[in-house]
């Protein structure tokens, strides 16, 4: 009796010393802080978010509609994981290195050419000699318009200082006081109806992959590297759960319920305008990760003059 307590004792030990061993946070229970992005970055996410609901033990979401709070709260810790543009996601990355790393591309482009009824824009080369508006003269919608005119050998004039914002453009389309101007969605779609004088001319998707072997990146998702570190099991349960939703949201069966979803959890405001946008978005909103994701970031960097992060802000 003796050698058995002695021996049962001895296997307690060990699953202690075993237990003690395992490297913290990766369980796959432990609870992930995810900030959203409304708009097409954000809209993948809303079937996981309508799922997980009531699991707060499991997920936190926010909803952000600044990218500066939204860079913000991750800086300091307050989400682990945010989905934003690619753009932005580099610039953080080359800031400060080693801070994040992007776990999979969202969506790809979601920027379209508006058209006043009497301009005829049948393909890119009906741009030449014209004017196009686009805003935020920050933004990537002036660099990816130029390397599309430029590759396609268009010369046509890409005004980016007189709108500040994509809301002052909508304004603009509103009031009739442009011919040509390119919007992302939701953004185009809230512009069309505001406006029935104006049309969907050309999606730049389709003209970016004319020019060029990979797709248009426009937005992903970036995790703490400080998180990762200690809870790559849940980052990595995540991705499964959020690969799921993504094709869910990005399938055309599920129209009514993903439009609905997107609007219940706050990622664009009005349902005919998910609706429509989620219609122009088919075939954007997507999961791209690994060393796809790599190399279509790289030649979309590469293509808009965007300075490259290092190797380590791949996820692979």
């Amino acid at each position: 009796m003796k050698k058995l307590i002695a021996l049962l004792l001895l296997i307690a030990a060990i699953a202690m010393t075993l237990s003690s061993c395992t490297t913290p946070g990766n369980d796959e229970t432990e609870k992930l802080s995810i900030g959203v992005m409304s708009g097409p970055t954000g809209m993948g996410m809303a079937k996981l978010m309508y799922d997980n609901k009531d699991n707060t033990e499991k997920y936190e979401f926010k909803i952000y509609n600044d990218p500066n709070s939204a860079t913000a709260d991750l800086a300091n810790g307050t989400v682990d994981m945010l989905c934003l543009p690619t753009n932005l996601a580099a610039n953080l990355s080359i800031k400060q290195e080693d801070y994040i790393s992007t776990i999979a591309v969202n969506c790809l482009g979601s920027l379209y050419l508006l058209s006043k009824g009497d301009e005829s824009i049948e393909d890119i080369n009906d741009l030449e000699g014209k004017t196009i508006y686009t805003s935020v003269k920050t933004s990537t919608t002036g660099p990816i318009l130029n390397y599309i005119l430029d590759e396609a050998g268009v010369n046509a004039t890409v005004e980016d200082s007189v709108y500040a914002d994509h809301d002052s453009l909508v304004a603009a389309i509103k009031n009739g006081d442009v011919d040509l101007a390119v919007l992302p969605e939701p953004k185009a779609s809230a512009a069309l109806k505001q406006n029935a004088g104006y049309k969907i001319a050309l999606n730049l998707s389709t003209e970016w992959e004319l020019v060029s072997t990979e797709p248009l990146t426009m937005g992903c998702i970036v995790v703490r590297n400080d998180f990762l570190a200690t809870s790559k099991g849940t980052v990595d349960a995540f991705l499964t759960e959020y690969k799921a939703s993504i094709e869910y949201i990005g399938n055309k069966a599920n129209h009514e319920e993903a439009a609905n979803m997107i609007v219940e959890n706050g990622i664009i405001p009005a349902l005919p305008i998910a609706k429509s946008a989620l219609t122009n978005l088919y075939g954007s909103i997507v999961y791209i990760d690994g060393a796809d994701m790599q190399a279509a970031l790289v030649s979309f960097y590469d293509a808009i003059g965007n300075s490259q992060p290092s190797d380590e802000f791949y996820y692979k």
